[in-house]
């Protein structure tokens, strides 16, 4: 399997499994034990967790949570959708968490191993806990009010509460900052997110995927999620007319596989919209626009701006 397609498959089952995101709790509990802290994961299994000086990470947004909690040091192995931030590129990849490899990951030989719901096969998760090293399952985090909850959780798990909350409330300040400048836009225009990663690739994501909390915080109006799309379905042509976007949203990576502004406006329907009529495509990175990670903040800002560019200071 290429990197391309595997890459492909994690989002896909990003967009399968969006429906078990976050709750307003956290999803591990902390008990005691006579060993070490016993985490109790989104899964429902306690795991000991005595030793997290080796980690391995199954999810490119717990990465950059480690990374950005100053614990990089500690991650020995890491998902193969790992893009963020560069130096976690010079730790090996285990593959990819979705279809995970339970011998790679115990060849690395770590004394935690890390992910979120997203995580197939269960045998590869028992395998390696079998193998004596523990597994922390956290539920995937789709909301603004998530990302903290998920930065917390890890923080919680690594034994660096305190870093964790500064971490949190960092994040929290830059999403609010966002949050101050998108009320005071004068307008409010229908954004639709489209998924691309190739002709045979393409998906509409509304209600439920991280993309319609980000286009309502920043002021705009989620057109496939008022329009009726839940989660994520494959791109259909009248839906995305009648959903009438005035702007679209696609990621990077995507947009330049397939060719670029006219081969996007080529797609099934796009340059039947007031989006493509104006050519009004905006491109993120995929891991910045879809993690809910650390770097949310930056990420919602940066769409606040382009959907009201008025508001940028002169």
């Amino acid at each position: 399997m290429t990197a391309r397609i595997a890459i492909m498959v994690s989002i896909l089952g990003l967009v399968l499994t969006a429906c078990s995101t976050s709750s307003d709790e956290p999803t591990t509990t902390l008990l005691t034990s006579s060993e070490g802290p016993v985490f109790v994961g989104a899964d429902g299994v306690g795991s000991d967790v005595s030793d997290t000086s080796r980690i391995v990470v199954l999810n490119g947004d717990l990465v950059e949570v480690i990374f950005a909690l100053g614990a990089g040091d500690r991650v020995v192995g890491r998902d193969l959708t790992t893009t963020y931030p560069p130096e976690a590129l010079a730790v090996p990849d285990v593959g990819l968490g979705r279809i995970l490899n339970a011998e790679a990951v115990i060849g690395l030989a770590p004394t935690l191993v890390i992910g979120d719901t997203q995580i197939e096969p269960l045998s590869a998760i028992e395998q390696i806990r079998a193998a004596g090293i523990p597994v922390v399952i956290l539920d995937l985090q789709s909301t603004l009010p998530g990302v903290s909850r998920k930065i917390e959780e890890v923080a919680d798990i690594l034994g660096l509460d305190d870093e964790g909350v500064v971490l949190a409330r960092e994040v929290e300040a830059d999403i609010q900052a966002a949050l101050d400048l998108a009320a005071q836009a004068p307008d409010s225009p229908r954004v639709g997110y489209m998924y691309v990663r190739g002709p045979e690739t393409l998906l509409m994501f509304g209600n439920g995927m991280p993309t319609h909390f980000l286009i309502e915080a920043a002021g705009g109006i989620d057109a496939f999620g008022e329009a009726g799309v839940t989660f994520a379905q494959p791109l259909d042509a009248e839906l995305l007319v009648a959903a009438e976007p005035e702007v679209l949203i696609t990621p990077i990576e995507g947009f330049d596989l397939i060719g670029g502004i006219d081969a996007f406006l080529a797609l099934p329907g796009v340059s039947d919209t007031p989006a493509g009529a104006a050519r009004a495509v905006i491109t993120y990175d995929e891991a910045l626009f879809l993690g809910m990670g650390p770097r949310t903040g930056e990420a919602l800002m940066q769409l606040v701006l382009d959907l009201h560019p008025e508001l940028a200071t002169p």
